[in-house]
């Protein structure tokens, strides 16, 4: 009896072993297949990070692999690259304008690109990348009693509690599940934190265009947005790049539109959201004051040892930014 069960645990190890053996070489043939059958593809080079090299990632005329291969759709391919040190993209645009798509683009072919498979770009450089955190999508659980927003806050404590500086971040819409005001104090607030104390990359989307001044100032933050034309019609074409720059609206009226609702209560929609902005317009004051500020940093930093001591030039800098501030603000107290 004995040795009947011991010839079963030693023919379970070997059938282990084969079973583990067949789905490695699975995955290695299918890798294989994909890649000569991609309509797109480069064999990614991967950097050292060893001697204290910083983060490099350079993707350029990247495309979804479940395009790639069928090529049956167009598909604006596209650039994700950190440049000067910035390693975190704050990408806003439209709804259905291609920010989720472009994220989970540059998750796949990370993936694909460490475990040795050709990607689905024009060339593709990176140093190694340990882990890939994601908050994506919107889910909750009824079983466990967690609603959507709490689902949503359970993904991002694990991103800032386990992401290290050579982990990618990729975060959409977070804190959607809430008010406008808690839900960009926690954007605002999470962002802050994996830009200053974790240093990631990281591709962070978001309809609070809000944020966008808080982080305009911050070196290792780029602003980055889905491109779009918009008519004097209404009409809104999609052009799908991820180009340098923010979106000034996010046409969820549009989204709603192309859902089929009805004229009646888009008309409606439209007229409340004139409404809501020109009443909030007077809040738009601080980014023409963060716009001068900085002109005024960048002045100052330009001069060398010798001119620093010319108060003359620095006051008609500093007169310069005053001038561009807004009426109601030099009206303030600061400048009674």
């Amino acid at each position: 009896m004995t040795g009947n069960v011991e010839n079963e645990n030693a023919l379970k190890e070997i059938w282990v072993q084969v079973v583990s053996c067949l789905a490695e070489l699975d995955c290695l043939c299918s890798l294989a297949r994909l890649g000569s059958e991609m309509k797109l593809a480069c064999i990614p080079h991967i950097e050292s990070d060893k001697d204290g090299n910083e983060q490099s990632f350079e993707l350029r005329g990247a495309i979804h692999p479940c395009l790639a291969r069928s090529g049956q759709r167009k598909f604006v391919p596209n650039d994700v690259v950190i440049e000067n040190k910035k390693k975190t993209f704050l990408i806003t645009g439209p709804n259905m304008g291609g920010k989720s798509t472009l994220m989970r683009t540059v998750c796949v072919a990370t993936i694909m690109a460490q475990v040795g498979s050709l990607v689905p770009a024009q060339s593709f450089k990176l140093t190694p990348v340990d882990r890939i955190f994601t908050r994506i999508g919107a889910k909750d659980s009824l079983q466990e009693r967690k609603s959507t927003f709490y689902t949503e806050l359970e993904e991002t404590f694990v991103i800032v509690d386990n992401a290290k500086s050579n982990s990618l971040v990729i975060i959409d819409e977070l804190g959607r599940g809430t008010s406008t005001y808690d839900g960009v104090a926690l954007a605002y607030a999470i962002l802050k934190y994996l830009t200053e104390e974790i240093n990631c990359m990281t591709l962070f989307a978001t309809h609070y265009h809000i944020l966008v001044d808080e982080f305009r100032l911050y070196r290792s933050v780029c602003n980055y947005h889905m491109d779009y034309q918009f008519t004097e019609g209404m009409n809104l074409e999609l052009t799908y790049k991820f180009l340098p720059g923010e979106a000034t609206q996010s046409f969820g009226i549009n989204a709603a539109r192309i859902a089929g609702i009805s004229e009646i209560i888009l008309k409606r929609a439209q007229q409340k959201s004139m409404i809501m902005t020109k009443e909030n317009k007077h809040v738009h004051y601080k980014t023409k004051i963060l716009k001068s500020f900085n002109q005024t940093i960048n002045a100052l930093e330009i001069l060398d040892k010798s001119s620093i001591v010319d108060l003359d030039y620095i006051y008609d800098k500093l007169h310069e930014a005053k001038n561009n501030l807004p009426t109601d603000f030099l009206e303030g107290p600061l400048f009674q």
